[in-house]
């Protein structure tokens, strides 16, 4: 209750508590009662709470054990019985047997007393229904498209070998229904406005599998013949004619129309027209032809009013306030309730949000009705895994995206700051990290964090180990809708630690190996200026636009440490969707660092190539400047790469992959020789999987510049985040 002894006597937060009472699902019914105490109020609630869960039954079910159905549920007896936490349960108890093939199954619930005072027994009724599994989906009527065009339109997906990973073969009812609108909605897309589904069977064939049979009317193909708008005040046509997606000449598109009734609106709202509508009018003008008029009701311009949000528990309003860009008393403008919804979904503070507008008491005026759902934003996970890299390594990490370090007592959360603390261990790597992130800091668009660390690293050489220990601190300032500069200062002590390499001799010398050299301890103190664009659609698998990177780099100087180097770099990647959702992937870089002082540049700030990340077709760090007693690799001071790469689809959650990578390492700084020039070509998978990611490449080398980087054909795998 926000209501206390002492506060003013407001009967809207009167309203708002006896709504927040009833969303806690602990009582079943609420009043306030009010007596005058003097020039005073005293406040009585009458309360009448839910009953304790005893236990948890269930009747209908013949397929899975009661035991396992509790499970599932997630029900604990002792707690409340809210009607949140049992509708919860109900859903986890259909999701579990559409998961295993019964999609028509449903449950309801009732509450039977016990001899206990205050405690109900809750009783599921389960009706399973009949065991049905897609086996196969089958269209007939179709001359334009083809069976594999159409069922790719589909997220009800034919069994295959690969269903417990990517529920092929499961029928959800609503999901099927909504697959029989994406397929027309294929077809309006391509100018077929009047198709229709006319038939769909379920025809049994045994095991409890079923085959769809899909029977679909085509109808004619529609070519538009004109465009046009009805009466408007605020816009010309000539306004909105070149922002149409829609054309004569093109053929019907119901997409098409979507988006330019989207782009009209957004047009009247960023001039405040909240209220302006659309409605397209579609006519038949000739044998295969239509026109397309759209009328636009304007409505008044309004500015903003109030901003009232609803369902944060944990998360201040404060944090939700400041992702909107408009405020009270600014011009309203609907493209920015937009901007508002994604920013706050993109906090990953809430499994739904919903920001609306409502007429305001105050005329003119349009409130903003902000509605989230929180959801977990705390993480702790700890396993073990393995790559062809740093082979085994035990993991644990602690996150929490929404945390609040001033919160002591009451949670330490809802404040949007970002606290990550990792450790890994293994064979050949220990590592241990904390990190903080503020990304308002002093109420401004302005990140601020730091991170403390240290790290003992072994897989990078068979002559050395490197350690290191340290802190940093950065900003980070958005430049448009894509962009963001970083600064970061860092310092570490960093020590490496070389084996001992006997001398060899060589021409009739004793030569030392020249990886004693690097041996000892190092302080690095360095500035880093950042400037990153990003303009992909996804960072898992992308399909357009690209991200840009280009940074310098100053250690030493005035900034204090044993090493004086700067360095530049610069990495891009590019993306293309191709027919038949393969997509080409470009990517590249280009590093060079120097020693200023008169210094030398020591290994851990110099350049290698190979493995997962670059060169495929090479061990990882193989490829540079090698030691001439040890002929491993110490390193270059300039390092470039690119990579093209064209995947595709296989089944749902798994792509193939072909790729040719190639690149150099030369031992001087700011060169462009390609004389040392490797490549190599290969093929993979990409595995959408629950936990991750998973890209799995083989590939051989092509070229090479000493025979000691060819070591045969290499295989990697790794998780594929392309952050």
């Amino acid at each position: 209750m926000s209501i206390k002894v002492g506060s003013k006597y407001d009967p809207e937060l009167l309203d708002n508590d006896i709504k927040r009472l009833y969303e806690t699902g602990l009582v079943d019914d609420v009043r306030f009662l009010a007596e005058p105490v003097g020039d005073k109020l005293k406040l009585i609630a009458e309360v009448v709470t839910r009953p304790l869960l005893g236990g948890v039954g269930f009747v209908g079910q013949s397929v899975f054990s009661e035991k396992k159905l509790a499970s599932v549920s997630e029900l604990k007896a002792g707690g409340t019985l809210s009607d949140v936490e049992i509708l919860a349960a109900r859903r986890n108890i259909e999701e579990h047997y559409r998961g295993f093939g019964y999609p028509d199954v449903l449950v309801t619930h009732r509450l039977q007393e016990t001899a206990r005072p205050d405690v109900s027994d809750l009783i599921f009724v389960i009706d399973e229904g009949t065991k049905r599994e897609v086996r196969k989906i089958t269209f007939v009527g179709n001359t334009v498209f083809k069976n594999v065009e159409l069922r790719r339109e589909m997220e009800t997906k034919q069994k295959n070998w690969l269903s417990w990973i990517n529920k092929s073969g499961r029928i959800d009812p609503a999901e099927l229904e909504a697959d029989f609108d994406r397929v027309l909605d294929f077809y309006r897309n391509s100018g077929y406005l009047r198709a229709k589904i006319t038939n769909v069977e379920r025809q049994p064939v045994s095991n409890g599998r079923v085959d769809l049979v899909i029977t679909i009317e085509e109808g004619t193909k529609y070519v538009v013949q004109s465009v046009g708008f009805g009466k408007m005040s605020v816009f010309t046509p000539a306004d909105l004619d070149p922002a149409l997606s829609l054309n004569p000449g093109e053929a019907y598109s119901a997409k098409k129309v979507r988006d330019d009734m989207r782009m009209i609106r957004s047009y009247y709202g960023s001039r405040g027209h909240a209220d302006a509508t659309v409605s397209p009018v579609i006519r038949d003008v000739g044998p295969g032809l239509i026109s397309v008029l759209y009328k636009v009701t304007e409505g008044g311009r309004s500015k903003v009013g109030r901003v009232n949000i609803e369902g944060n528990v944990k998360t201040q309003d404060r944090v939700i306030r400041r992702e909107l860009p408009m405020k009270p008393g600014e011009p309203f403008n609907s493209v920015e309730m937009d901007t508002t919804d994604r920013r706050l979904k993109n906090l990953n503070y809430f499994d739904q949000t919903q920001v609306t507008s409502s007429p305001s008491a105050q005329s003119g005026y349009r409130d903003v009705n902000i509605l989230v759902r929180e959801k977990k934003t705390g993480q702790l996970s700890f396993g073990a895994g393995f790559s062809s890299i740093d082979n085994i390594v035990g993991y644990i990490n602690v996150e929490e995206s929404n945390f609040d370090i001033k919160g002591w007592g009451k949670g330490m959360r809802g404040a949007g700051q970002r606290m990550a603390a990792q450790l890994r261990l293994g064979a050949k790597r220990k590592d241990f990290k904390v990190s903080l992130v503020e990304p308002w800091f002093m109420g401004r668009r302005l990140a601020l964090g730091g991170e403390l660390f240290y790290r003992d690293l072994s897989f990078l050489s068979d002559n050395y180990t490197q350690g290191s220990a340290g802190a940093a601190l950065f900003v980070r300032k958005p430049l448009g809708r894509r962009g963001y500069v970083k600064a970061e200062y860092r310092i570490e002590d960093i020590d490496v630690d070389v084996d001992t390499i006997p001398p060899v001799d060589l021409d009739g010398l004793a030569t030392d190996s020249l990886f004693t050299k690097e041996d000892g301890s190092y302080l690095r103190s360095a500035l880093s200026l950042t400037y990153t664009y990003d303009s992909r659609d996804s960072n898992i698998i992308p399909r357009k636009g690209g991200r840009a990177n280009v940074g310098i780099t100053l250690a030493g100087g005035a900034l204090g440490g044993d090493v004086d180097t700067y360095s530049i770099a610069a990495s891009g990647s590019k993306h293309w969707s191709l027919p038949w959702d393969m997509i080409v992937n470009v990517n590249g870089s280009y590093e060079t660092v120097d020693s200023h002082g008169g210094g030398t540049v020591p290994i851990f700030e110099r350049k290698f190539l190979g493995g997962s990340r670059n060169l495929r077709g090479f061990e990882y760090r193989d490829i540079g400047p090698r030691d001439p007693v040890t002929e491993d690799v110490l390193g270059g001071q300039t390092a470039a790469f690119v990579s093209t790469e064209m995947t595709f689809p296989i089944i749902e959650n798994i792509r193939g992959a072909a790729f040719y990578d190639m690149g150099f390492v030369s031992a001087d700084s700011w060169s462009f020789d390609v004389g040392g020039l490797h490549s190599d070509a290969g093929l993979g998978l990409r595995l959408n999987l629950p936990f991750g990611p998973l890209a799995l490449d083989y590939a051989l080398p092509l070229q090479d510049d000493d025979s000691a980087s060819d070591k045969g054909g290499q295989f990697n795998f790794y998780l594929n985040y392309q952050y």
